[in-house]
């Protein structure tokens, strides 16, 4: 199995024809069609219908397709990449923190002349994790509480991932400046009872370890999700909804929501994932430096 025969299977499920796609492929009908059963034979399957009123592809031959077209896409940038002079891209995935704005900006302004594409994706637990495994992220920015720390640290293991500390938090509540509770120094679970919560969304919603909220799920009353950090303030600061996490405020939205220490509450790391098996970018280096910064800042 080879580019070539992926070629040749997206040529002829377009053309809808062996002897018009071995035309726009330069190659001979025969040659083409050798090639499509040694492809069929290894696969084990099917690929194409052929019949005198033209070629059409299988139910597997349509599967087929979905994966050749993907690899081929990402050929297509790796080569553009390469070969037209395309500058580096820089690639950072986190859980949804807005003091990361910070050093993101100072690392665009510092290495602009050398990369033209910057990323800040702010998604869950389980996609950072695979961006690292999968090198599509330099750096990953989590939090580890005590029930999660055994289990990430044994997935970082085997997937020869590794993290460094930043930091040492306690769970911090998330009012509006309007709340009911917003007045109190600090706050306990059982006042919290009155209260919907609002909570970030994560694709396995069958594990607790993959959370990026500190605290559970209330059981008491309603539950808001979302998966955008913007909408989950607007929530905040529109109604007596609450949500936890570090305690750090550092963007536009500082004015408009209180933070208020949770009583008794476990204290948990920030941390920043990298692949063993990848070497740091200078761009990565000056990222988590200025990451570094800007969180001794928030915690004088």
């Amino acid at each position: 199995m080879n580019l070539q025969q992926y070629r040749y299977v997206q040529t002829i499920a377009k053309v809808g024809s062996f002897s018009q796609a071995a035309k726009e492929l330069f190659v001979t009908q025969p040659s083409l069609s050798s090639s499509i059963k040694e492809l069929e034979s290894e696969l084990d399957v099917q690929l194409f219908h052929r019949s005198k009123s033209g070629t059409c592809l299988t139910e597997a031959g349509s599967d087929f397709l979905i994966y050749a077209k993907r690899i081929l896409a990402q050929v297509e940038e790796m080569e553009q990449h390469f070969l037209l002079g395309t500058k580096k891209s820089f690639t950072v995935s986190s859980q949804h923190y807005d003091f990361l704005y910070e050093p993101f900006v100072k690392v665009t302004e510092k290495f602009q002349s050398v990369c033209q594409n910057f990323y800040l994706n702010e998604t869950t637990t389980k996609r950072i994790l695979e961006s690292i495994r999968d090198f599509e992220s330099e750096l990953g920015i989590i939090y580890l509480n005590p029930q999660s720390k055994r289990m990430l640290e044994r997935y970082f293991s085997q997937e020869s991932l590794k993290f460094e500390v930043l930091g040492n938090f306690s769970t911090h509540i998330y009012l509006g400046a309007h709340h009911p509770l917003a007045a109190k120094r600090m706050i306990t679970k059982a006042e919290l009872s009155a209260y919907p919560q609002v909570r970030f969304i994560q694709e396995d919603h069958g594990s607790a370890h993959l959370n990026e909220d500190p605290i559970g799920v209330s059981k008491e009353r309603a539950n808001y999700y979302t998966n955008d950090r913007g909408t989950l303030m607007n929530l905040l600061a529109a109604s007596n909804a609450y949500a936890s996490g570090l305690g750090i405020i550092r963007g536009l939205t500082k004015d408009q929501i209180v933070l208020r220490p949770l009583q008794d509450a476990d204290v948990h790391s920030l941390v920043v994932i990298t692949n063993r098996m990848r070497k740091q970018t200078e761009m990565g280096k000056f990222f988590l430096q200025e990451l570094k910064n800007t969180l001794q800042e928030a915690q004088e």
